[in-house]
């Protein structure tokens, strides 16, 4: 849920392979998928933006936003690193899914 001004800074939804065994995270397993929902229309700014790939989302309610967040070799693909901009009137709520795979 985000309020204004209220931001989430560039990220990527996969684990390095050292944040997989420092957070115990190797049980649930890699984040494969991410599969994001709007809940909401904002009145304004809260776009989702994949600044590598030069494209931004505007949060509509009911849009769904999916991508894989790994290469096929199995590694994070860095170009999936995104951010929410700032909302610039009312409030921006998401839900997340984020879909998983243990390495054999």
């Amino acid at each position: 849920h985000y309020e204004i001004g209220q931001v989430f800074k560039t990220h990527t939804d996969f684990f390095k392979p050292y944040e997989l065994e420092k957070y115990s995270m190797r049980d649930l397993g890699q984040r494969t998928w991410t599969f994001m929902i709007y809940l909401n229309d904002p009145g304004g700014g809260g776009e989702t933006e994949f600044p590598d790939l030069g494209m931004k989302v505007t949060p509509k309610m009911g849009r769904a936003v999916v991508w894989n967040n790994l290469r096929e070799s199995g590694d994070g693909n860095d170009a999936t690193k995104h951010q929410s901009l700032p909302v610039t009137a009312g409030t921006k709520t998401i839900i997340t899914k984020w879909f998983r795979m243990r390495r054999a």
